[in-house]
């Protein structure tokens, strides 16, 4: 175990304060959190002063504290001007640089981090290496899993979950990288191998405020943390404009990918793909030669997100004709265009969708491969940027033929005021209002279902054979914030439910 002089060494400009010999057994921002022997870090929070809880981390064990300025205790104390800076390396220190056991893998962008972190562990497992993922659904390496309500946790966390799979056997870690994460410094510390982008769109303004800020933060991953790395290595996806920022910037190894076969890119299919819905099928072009590939993965979004997990596994130094055979026996993502049995001659598909980039883009993979209508049921988070709200139902009238405008996590929002600033889009976007009861007949229009679980039992109701329903914008969640409130909330389980309610004939056995 480190010394708190030792843990010190790991952050420039900072002083010990009292005994620098205490042995430290770990580190937390949260003195719930606090075990015997730990490091406390008391910072400023957007909410509160973590200073207010010095005295109940005391109380739990904590036996040094991580300070902006020196408190007036008989503790230890490492002094910092910017502890929240200061915690990612010195929490890594604290676990005794755990990245550094293992290949760090980091992908950050708007969409796709999730479906590409489990397509590389797919890829690593068929080769025989042993990843963990730490992401939106879940940090997980074999049966165990952790909980934490952030796709990229705080570094103690991050470093404390890193350090127990690297004692348990772990290879690699697949993280995706947010941009909260990367602005709030929680990724100080890791020793990334491989860093991936894959898109920049509209999301998360309530955090950054503009789109500038949000892409400098995406920024911080090709720059900040990973520039005294030496081994660094990148995947960047040529076919966003923002990678030319990257690539300018970059001062590391760069693999590029494309979905244009008349790219210049490294890693690009040779012709078009075949998209139906079956899957994809493909011949990729690769630094290691060219492949055939069979997906069971729908549209043009995951072939690029197939291209990013090559680009990754040969930044890797992976065999990838051994590993695509993980790649094609890889189904699914849990929310991600995750099927629901159906027998009624329907496809019923649940996924995360929840910008408006996202929703062009999958209702954009499936409209082609649609015998019949496409039907989706969406609606947008409460407490959140409200001026994509317009924008997602502008994008679901353009892509689908039948909308369902409904409620997403309300949060503390009116869901009905929520809906209301969604419906200029959907008009703006060329669809029109229609009776509930002309659901069925109708070739295009929408309704507003404001209960979540009626809107989908609608969806379903209204369906018929060859049509294509979309419940979109939760995906993996299985759960919906109402207030202050988390109820059990599974939108795969509610159209599971609403398929065998319309006889026995309707759901899988």
């Amino acid at each position: 175990m480190p010394t708190l002089a030792q843990i010190a060494r790991a952050f420039p400009d900072t002083r010990v304060q009292g005994n620098s010999e205490v042995i430290v057994t770990g580190a937390t921002h949260d003195s719930r959190q606090v075990r015997p022997g730990f490091l406390f870090a008391a910072m400023a929070g957007d909410l509160t002063d973590g200073r207010r809880f010095i005295d109940d981390a005391i109380t739990r064990g904590a036996v040094a504290l991580l300070v902006g300025a020196k408190v007036p205790l008989d503790l230890p104390q490492i002094v910092t001007a910017d502890p929240r800076v200061a915690l990612g390396p010195i929490s890594s220190a604290c676990y005794s640089y755990p990245t550094r056991e293992l290949a760090l893998v980091g992908i950050t962008g708007t969409n796709g981090k999730t479906t590409i972190t489990y397509m590389v562990e797919a890829m690593l497992d068929s080769v025989g290496h042993h990843p963990g993922v730490m992401g939106t659904v879940a940090h997980r390496f074999k049966e165990r899993t952790w909980n934490d309500e952030h796709t990229t946790p705080e570094a103690p966390v991050i470093q404390s979950v890193v350090r127990a799979m690297v004692d348990d056997g772990a290879s690699h870690m697949l993280m995706e990288v947010s941009s909260h994460g990367l602005a709030l410094h929680r990724l100080k510390g890791c020793e990334f191998d491989v860093v991936a982008f894959t898109n920049l769109t509209q999301d998360h303004l309530d955090f950054h405020g503009d789109m500038r800020e949000y892409a400098a933060a995406k920024m911080l991953l090709f720059t900040d943390v990973i520039e005294d790395i030496p081994d660094a290595r990148a995947v960047i996806n040529i076919d966003d404009p923002f990678s030319r920022v990257i690539l300018e910037r970059l001062k590391k190894p760069a693999v590029t990918v494309s979905c244009d076969p008349s790219s210049v890119a490294d890693i690009r299919p040779v012709n078009e793909p075949g998209y139906d819905i079956r899957g994809i099928n493909a011949r990729i072009h690769t630094p290691s030669g060219v492949f055939d590939l069979s997906s069971p993965l729908l549209g043009p979004h995951n072939m690029n997100n197939i291209l990013v997990s090559m680009g990754i596994c040969i930044q890797l130094r992976v065999d990838i004709a051994k590993a695509i055979d993980g790649l094609e026996r890889f189904e699914a993502v849990p929310g991600r265009l995750q099927r629901v049995p159906c027998k009624r001659g329907l496809t019923v598909l649940v996924d995360y969708a929840h910008t408006p980039d996202a929703l062009v883009s999958v209702l954009k993979a499936l409209k082609p491969i649609t015998e019949g209508r496409l039907i989706c049921v969406f609606g947008c988070g409460g407490d959140r940027d409200h001026s994509k709200r317009p924008l997602m139902g502008d994008a679901v009238a353009r892509g689908a033929d039948v909308a369902i405008v409904t409620s997403d996590n309300p949060r503390t929002e009116d869901p009905e005021k929520i809906v209301e600033m969604i419906l200029p889009g959907v008009d703006g976007g060329g669809l029109s209002m229609i009776a509930q009861s002309e659901l069925r007949q109708a070739s295009s229009g929408y309704v507003v279902e404001v209960d979540r679980g009626r809107a989908i039992s609608m969806s379903l109701q209204c369906a018929t054979a060859g049509d294509t329903v979309l419940i979109a914008g939760k995906g993996h969640e299985d759960y919906q914030i109402l207030g202050k409130n988390k109820i059990h909330f599974d939108d795969a389980e509610h159209a599971a439910a609403a398929i065998a309610s319309l006889g026995k004939e309707g759901a899988d056995a």
